[in-house]
């Protein structure tokens, strides 16, 4: 284990606390069904890698912007977070497969230019984008996987990468508080776009919907239960933070009471021009997809 990580959380331990050392439901699935578990903790280790390279880039984009030294040593620690989850995630798949298996190919990593904004502006938008709304969202997600996680290991692993991920959010947040009333107002005209481009990147990510139940109690949740917590997560918890600082939010409402719609049908204009996404988020990709590819992607 490196020095970095023996300085950060944990004190170089890989978890809060140990792992399950057995877990008997594993031993009942069928060798099929172990086969897609091993698939689905290996994609979120690759996804969780990446987003360790995300942070690096929030790291430096609160560094930018001069903020609060207590933020910028969270956003530090998140990056070390990150290289934990990836390598409890590869844990995770190794005990599903029964044998131990290599970390998956590493994902590229693509910075959002957002071309238009002041350059003052750029280090707050990428902060916002990846802290107060994909991290929102990756804990909605992580909540919705919990729920019928009954299995001790897939719920174990599970419960340590959530207890991060909200931190995580509230680097974004914590940010949008320590903004001056000027600030804040020069934000308005990509709010509505940052929250439209992270939940079309969730949806559209490719992963393999679980329609097994006995998968579902090892951390492979459902669709529909994955869609309920995307757009929870837009309802209860981004539009409120948004009003809480008195950012209008009456846009966003009125698209969420219509379907909140990503597929084209509503503003499409939104991402066709500028680059509002960052690819670091967590998603459930294929081991073997292409690290180039743009569909797992964050603001």
């Amino acid at each position: 284990m490196d020095n970095r990580r023996a300085r950060q959380r944990w004190s170089g331990r890989l978890t809060s606390r140990p792992l399950p050392e057995h877990d008997s439901a594993l031993e009942a699935l069928t060798d099929e069904q172990r086969a897609q578990l091993v698939a689905v903790w290996l994609s979120r280790a690759a996804s969780e890698r990446r987003v360790a390279d995300a942070f690096e880039v929030i790291h430096g984009a609160l560094l930018a912007a001069r903020s609060d030294p207590a933020l910028v040593a969270l956003a530090a620690r998140a990056i070390d977070d990150e290289h934990r989850h990836a390598e409890l995630c590869r844990v995770v798949a190794a005990r599903c497969a029964g044998r131990e298996l290599e970390p998956p190919a590493r994902l590229m990593l693509v910075t959002p230019e957002h071309r238009g904004a002041p350059a003052s502006l750029v280090p707050t938008l990428h902060v916002l984008g990846h802290c107060a709304m994909n991290e929102t969202f990756a804990s909605a997600f992580l909540e919705a996987s919990l729920g019928p996680a009954e299995a001790p290991l897939g719920r174990a692993a599970l419960r340590e990468l959530l207890s991060d991920e909200v931190d995580h959010a509230r680097i974004g947040w914590g940010h949008l508080a320590e903004l001056s009333e000027r600030q804040r107002a020069e934000l308005v005209p990509w709010l509505d776009s940052l929250v439209h481009a992270n939940l079309k990147m969730w949806r559209d990510t490719p992963r393999a919907a679980a329609t097994d139940p006995a998968l579902h109690r090892h951390g492979a949740p459902p669709a529909q239960a994955i869609e309920l917590a995307l757009v929870g997560a837009v309802r209860d918890l981004i539009i409120p933070g948004l009003a809480r600082f008195g950012l209008s939010t009456r846009a966003l409402e009125v698209w969420l009471a219509g379907g909140a719609r990503t597929d084209g049908g509503h503003r499409q204009s939104y991402c066709q021009d500028r680059r509002f996404v960052l690819t670091g988020a967590r998603c459930d990709l294929s081991p073997t997809q292409s690290n180039s590819s743009p569909s797992c992607e964050m603001a």
